[in-house]
């Protein structure tokens, strides 16, 4: 195989991925706290992103352990192509690094920068898969804190590839997915993680990660709702059954922002709100 462009991209795509970009690995956009890929693979010349569709129908589904089931199997598809095209660009010369789209991920309990402690624990990519996909001109990031594509909206997942092979890279472009005036995934997120453009990444994890409404108080007087909401928890639910299930199957408990943006010229006509309205028209 000739190791270039479109011959790499031919060969993901023929794997089932639906979308790839190449980015330049000493020109990424970088996220905060910054990662670049040759902190990584100091040799590295290109970054290669992938990405495969959720099932909209997964995205929908009144129980949101349908879509942890469909995002497993995306970042399966995804890690499985990343390890082939890997080694077969190693079988060239070129020295390859896969990144996972899903787990391990950095923890850190103290700010890398300061070294003194959060007031939230943090989880960070050894790679921001969504900023390289920026910076391959994919998409962009929207309101609601996640990668926008123009064909899938928020719904899709990352997997990618660093390596020394020169490959040209696609050029950036500036997007404007977000549709004027929306406030979609802000007005639907159950915890203001998301509020006038900002995004609160303490309070999404917490709902997102555990089904918590609130996060561990800083203040004294914050202990007694904080409590009450851990009480109302235990009630209904067996926290020591469902942490195993989050361990082994890596469930999630809220997508809601991803849910209600309307992005993505792939599912328009089949989002369950735009069969009702076209029910309702004449």
């Amino acid at each position: 195989m000739e190791i270039n462009s479109s011959a790499v991209k031919d060969a993901i795509r023929a794997e089932g991925i639906e979308l790839v970009g190449i980015a330049d690995a000493n020109a990424l956009i970088l996220a905060s706290p910054p990662r670049p890929a040759t902190e990584l693979m100091p040799t590295a010349r290109s970054v290669i992103v992938m990405a495969v569709a959720h099932s909209l129908g997964a995205v929908y589904a009144p129980d949101i352990r349908m879509w942890t089931r469909n995002k497993m199997q995306t970042s399966r598809l995804l890690d499985q192509v990343c390890e082939r095209l890997s080694r077969l660009l190693e079988k060239e010369g070129y020295l390859t690094l896969p990144v996972s789209a899903d787990k391990p991920v950095e923890i850190h309990k103290l700010d890398p920068a300061t070294g003194r402690k959060l007031p939230h624990t943090r989880t960070v990519g050894h790679l921001s898969l969504k900023h390289a996909a920026v910076s391959a001109g994919m998409g962009q990031i929207g309101r609601s804190n996640l990668l926008l594509t123009p064909e899938f909206g928020p719904h899709q997942r990352l997997g990618g590839i660093i390596t020394e092979a020169p490959l040209e890279s696609d050029i950036h472009r500036e997007w404007d997915l977000c549709l004027k005036g929306c406030s979609r995934c802000e007005d639907a997120c159950p915890v203001r993680a998301l509020s006038d453009g900002r995004y609160d990444v303490d309070p999404c994890f917490d709902y997102w990660s555990m089904g918590f409404e609130r996060m561990r108080p800083r203040h004294l007087s914050d202990w007694p709702a904080f409590l009450g909401m851990l009480y109302h928890h235990f009630k209904r639910r067996d926290v020591l059954i469902e942490t195993g299930q989050i361990y082994i199957t890596d469930v999630d408990f809220c997508i809601e922002c991803m849910k209600a943006c309307p992005v993505g010229e792939r599912w328009k006509g089949i989002r369950p709100a735009e069969r009702d309205n076209a029910k309702d028209r004449p």
